[in-house]
């Protein structure tokens, strides 16, 4: 298999391994293999950042590239919003996308048990890095799911690959299929239903027909060979999505008040305007009724003729209700097909980013999550809120939601996995009066940039 590598990338690589990989040699997706970028589910956008020397400074994996293409199915990707969600809020970077397709093996490493089998199960990272089960505390090891290189021809036109000590079945399938001739023939559009069941209400049917589709043709050549279904799954109606609507809403369980506690809906309100019992009323923040007015009159004066939501309409709460509730929510869905998620029996991993915006620093706290919730919520759960920081400076929190599901797509029973990123979700102000200083209202000024 040959691959093309441009200057940038034969920089992270030695000129041995260059010599070895790289013939020159351009083949294009949808013409030359298989189908088009994008269709497949072993497709992913690799974004690589340099500072203006050209040195490598990270590289981030995008999976699911159609996400990133607009009405006209061109792709459109912003980089700045992808350069903030993973840390680079400022200063010159040179930006390089490779569009790749894994054809056998995966760039994401796996945990190998004592037998070398694939490990998908709870594990614990010890104080030395060493990686156990969590249940039995047995040692796991991480090896990377790909082939090595393991001898090269004299000539240098020839390569001996090998597998690594995987006992994996799709792993040593994928590794035969890297030399089988084979034919694979594709719809002529993609969008229709190829295969047509006998008795499609069967949960177990074996008879079907193939659509009138001129691009499908079996021969008698074919006899003997596999016919493969790829990435078989029930079709969603996603047609709703959209740029302002991703599937998800996250919202806020119950009423605004939690016993004693209160947490408002936020600032909703693109204009000038400012709704005092969405905001700042009751906020448990150490502050009286004269005060929280006093919050009020400095969002209205960091508003005045921006248009801009506070905290970009962030839920907002007191440092009191964050210590004593932390943040009920509800994570629901929008479209009425992502609600057979929950058939998944699906667990949630909630990363919170906790931004100083007085100071500019950041934390992050992680958080799982495992009861389903009923009707249209996916799951109920409450996020506990970290106290580094809340009393003293406030913190305004981006959320990423990694919903998981037991039930891979691949024999090898690797997990699906949906990420979610809320950014500004919830708004924790500081202690009015600490030290004499009002730090709210520094937060809140700076609030308005968000």
């Amino acid at each position: 298999m040959a691959h093309w590598i441009n200057k940038k990338q034969k920089s992270k690589i030695s000129d041995k391994d260059y010599d070895i990989i790289s013939t020159g040699k351009k083949t294009v997706l949808g013409k030359d293999i298989g189908t088009e970028f994008g269709k497949s589910s072993r497709d992913y956008i690799e974004m690589n950042i340099f500072n203006t020397n050209g040195t490598l400074l990270d590289s981030i994996r995008l999976d699911e590239p159609v996400q990133y293409t607009n009405v006209d199915d061109n792709f459109e990707i912003n980089p700045g919003i992808i350069l903030r969600k993973n840390g680079y809020f400022s200063g010159d970077y040179e930006i390089e996308f490779n569009f790749l397709r894994e054809v056998a093996g995966s760039s994401e490493p796996v945990l190998l048990n004592q037998k070398n089998e694939i490990y998908t199960g709870e594990y614990d990272v010890l104080i030395d890095n060493s990686v156990v089960e969590r249940e039995s505390g047995k040692p796991l090891r991480e090896m990377d799911y790909k082939y090595y290189i393991h001898e090269v021809s004299n000539g240098r036109k020839e390569i001996r690959l090998a597998t690594l000590p995987i006992k994996n079945d799709e792993y040593k399938r994928q590794f035969r299929a890297l030399t089988e001739q084979k034919l694979v023939t594709y719809a002529n559009n993609l969008n229709t239903d190829v295969m047509l069941f006998d008795n499609p209400n069967s949960n177990n049917s074996n008879e079907f027909t193939l659509a009138d589709d001129n691009s499908i043709q079996l021969n008698k050549n074919m006899i003997g060979g596999d016919f493969v279904i790829s990435d078989a799954f029930e079709i969603m109606d996603l047609t709703e999505l959209s740029a302002t609507n991703d599937g998800f809403a996250i919202e806020r369980r119950g009423g605004p008040r939690f016993g004693d506690a209160r947490i408002n809906n936020g600032d909703q309100q693109q204009s000038d305007n400012i709704i005092f019992s969405d905001t700042f009323e009751d906020v448990a923040n150490d502050s009286r009724g004269g005060e929280e007015r006093d919050m009020y009159d400095t969002a209205l004066e960091v508003k005045k003729n921006s248009g801009r939501k506070l905290f970009n309409g962030a839920f907002i709460m007191g440092y009191v209700t964050a210590r004593k509730t932390g943040f009920p929510f509800r994570l629901n869905a929008t479209l009425p097909d992502l609600l057979k998620i929950k058939q998944l029996n699906p667990t949630l991993q909630v990363t919170l980013i906790g931004k100083d915006i007085i100071r500019g620093t950041e934390n992050v706290f992680t958080s799982r999550q495992t009861k389903v919730g009923t009707g249209t919520t996916i799951i109920d759960g409450v996020l506990p809120l970290p106290d580094n920081g809340l009393r003293e400076t406030g913190l305004l929190y981006d959320a990423k939601f990694e919903l998981t599901f037991d039930k891979g797509i691949y024999s090898n029973k690797r997990q699906n996995k949906i990420t979610i990123y809320k950014e500004n979700l919830i708004a924790v102000l500081p202690d009015y009066n600490r030290s004499g200083v009002k730090l709210a209202n520094s937060f809140i000024e700076q609030g308005i940039n968000y």
